[in-house]
């Protein structure tokens, strides 16, 4: 393992972080909180954006588009549940729509992204003067090692010298898919950045809309369309034409392994599922067993061989991911009610080719089995997930062209060890080099959802030693 890096005593630890949505201010939070005694943190936020806590999923300014988990179950800190819900309901966020039947609260993602930089400002200013935050609003391009540490690129030419790297950025936006001609992506009703603001005011109130990819990225979009009096037909497609499933009973069981061994290969994790859902489906529903296995899935997942991780993300990732990532009741009944009324259809297919004829966008389908349809629509939303060759980001290939990271086993993101500190390209340690959320799905099977993001740095950063 290469050795740590060492600071000077008295000298406060300057650390870079990449990305202030969520994560980015997640890591602040519990590494303020966990700072050994003696040591001085100066962090740096590289955040282009000018809010911190927001980014994409956060950053929306709709107030239709809502957590998809219930606010007691989306606490900063695992220790106390009901953290975000208390600062919600004192600061009036919670809104005539947001309860569901069951007492649950489904805040506006806007009004959850205030609670994330409140609880920043909060948690800073109580460590104060031991710890400074200063939000630089720039992107990182790439990244070198130096004797005291790193030098961290930006997209402006200048640089930060940092003793520790956080890498918490998101996603890398997918391409849209097919054959799109020049003309089309010029036009403004062709939209492939539909989380932009006003992005879906160019489209016509009686305008058919093509939907492409049928996640969560489409449940805002469509309930965005239909909550604002959009007449026109909504037309819904995926390869698979999976969409997000309700919710159910929540349970916080972390016992799908039981005393059992984990899995060796991804058929016996799915028998194992299908075994759990068939004892528990009748009397709580499938929802905790998905859970149960969420919770355990780091250790499941680490001790799969890679080529059953792999065949886990070619083949078995879509069907998890629409049972794991669930969607808020009120967005679900939105848009069955836009199913029944005809308004909208969710169907199985791919693009093709896009093009412009005319006023409208001659957009050719590919069926199962390879069949072709043209068919025309007035505008078009682009609802595709996160891209997976996360290496288009100039940040990522300067990491990996550095050797100072490489990609999982399932190039799906960064390899960590289970405490996300980064492996370089011999699979040793880089000191001072860290990542968290999305990025880092590939090493733990999962680490997506702000819950589960927030419950792991607070656990691997709580006793100080991550920074020290």
């Amino acid at each position: 393992m290469s050795a740590p890096l060492k600071t000077p005593k008295g000298t406060p630890l300057n650390i870079v972080v990449i990305g202030g949505g969520f994560t980015g201010v997640a890591f602040v939070i519990h590494a303020t909180r966990a700072c050994p005694a003696g040591i001085d943190l100066d962090f740096t936020i590289v955040e282009p954006s000018a809010e911190l806590g927001r980014g994409i999923a956060y950053g929306t300014s709709e107030p239709l588009h809502r957590i998809n988990v219930p606010s007691d179950r989306m606490s900063l800190f695992a220790g106390d549940s009901t953290h975000a819900t208390r600062w919600l309901k004192e600061h009036d966020a919670i809104d005539a729509g947001s309860c569901d039947d069951r007492g649950h609260y489904y805040v506006s993602r806007a009004r959850y992204g205030e609670y994330v930089a409140a609880t920043l400002h909060d948690v800073v200013a109580e460590a104060a003067p031991h710890a400074r935050v200063n939000h630089r609003r720039a992107t990182a391009t790439g990244v070198r090692k130096i004797e005291s540490g790193y030098t961290v690129t930006l997209d402006d030419g200048s640089e930060l010298d940092a003793h520790r790297v956080a890498l918490c950025f998101g996603h890398t936006p997918s391409k849209p898919p097919g054959v799109i001609d020049e003309q089309a992506l010029l036009d403004p009703r062709l939209i492939t950045h539909p989380w932009a603001q006003d992005a879906l005011s160019t489209i016509p109130l009686d305008a058919s809309v093509l939907l492409v990819g049928t996640g969560l990225t489409m449940a805002d979009v469509a309930v965005t369309l239909i909550e604002h009096e959009h007449r026109g037909r909504i037309t819904a497609i995926s390869r698979r034409g999976l969409r997000a499933q309700p919710h159910g009973l929540f349970s916080d069981a972390t016992d799908f392994l039981g005393n059992a061994n984990p899995p060796a290969t991804a058929r016996e994790l799915v028998r194992r599922l299908r075994q759990r859902i068939a004892r528990d489906e009748a009397s709580i529903g499938w929802q905790p067993a998905a859970d149960a296995l969420r919770f355990d899935l780091p250790r499941i997942w680490n001790a799969l061989p890679a080529r059953e991780q792999r065949r886990v993300v070619n083949r078995l990732l879509p069907f998890w991911e629409v049972h794991r990532f669930r969607i808020a009741p009120q967005i679900h009944a939105a848009i069955e009610r836009a199913i029944e009324t005809g308004q909208m259809i969710v169907t199985t297919a791919g693009i093709a080719e896009i093009r412009l004829a005319a006023e409208t966008f001659r957009t050719v389908l590919r069926r199962p089995g390879g069949a072709h349809e043209e068919h025309d629509f007035d505008a078009v939303v682009f609802c595709t997930g996160p891209a997976r060759d996360i290496d288009r980001n100039p940040f990522v290939k300067s990491l990996l062209e550095g050797g100072l990271a490489r990609l999982d086993a399932v190039r799906i993101g960064l390899d960590t060890d289970l405490r996300s500190r980064l492996r370089n390209a011999d699979g040793k340690v880089s000191p001072g080099l860290l990542a968290f959320g999305p990025i880092t799905r590939g090493s733990f099977g999962e680490m997506t959802g702000a819950p589960d993001i927030a419950r792991h740095l607070e656990r691997v950063l709580q006793d100080g030693s991550l920074l020290a």
